[in-house]
């Protein structure tokens, strides 16, 4: 496992590590910042895609976004809650 890394001048801590599931090697990037975290899991230890899903005033209905470019134009983010 790796060691946290520092941010200067910001409480900020990385972990990126990796773990065998059955027979599928995970790839993992936790990023603590001060009153969050940030949890990333991937098949490839390369953060391709990135998206938020949050909370709405509508009971089922979370808004989501994707933040970064895909390869498909047609990705959605599926949330549940």
């Amino acid at each position: 496992m790796e060691e946290p890394q520092a941010v200067a001048g910001a409480d900020v801590s990385l972990h990126n590590f990796s773990a065998r599931l059955l027979e599928q090697l995970v790839h993992f990037h936790v990023m603590r910042l001060t009153d969050s975290l940030f949890l990333w899991v991937g098949a490839t230890p390369h953060l391709r895609n990135l998206a938020v899903a949050m909370c709405s005033r509508y009971p089922g209905r979370p808004v989501n976004r994707c933040l970064s470019a895909t390869t498909s134009p047609t990705q959605t983010v599926t949330s549940r809650y």
